[in-house]
């Protein structure tokens, strides 16, 4: 599944969507969703179920996993 993490610039978890898109259209009206100046988006493929946890720290400290091995990968 497709999501998007925001962090700040000590890379603390600020937020998640599902999805890689931060803009919406349905007919006249158009939303986006942007971050103050610090923040950083990444883009992440994570697993499938993560969708269906309702437990809030297991599911950031998913979240956490996932971040920190996309973190890793980049020079």
């Amino acid at each position: 599944m497709k999501m998007t993490i925001i962090t700040d610039d000590q890379n603390n978890i600020l937020g998640a969507v599902q999805g890689h898109s931060l803009t919406d259209k349905q007919g006249q009206v158009e939303a986006s969703v942007s971050f103050a100046p610090g923040h950083t988006t990444h883009m992440l493929e994570v697993d499938d179920d993560l969708g269906t946890i309702n437990d809030i720290d297991d599911f950031q400290g998913r979240l956490k996993q996932h971040l920190d091995q996309h973190l890793a990968g980049k020079p």
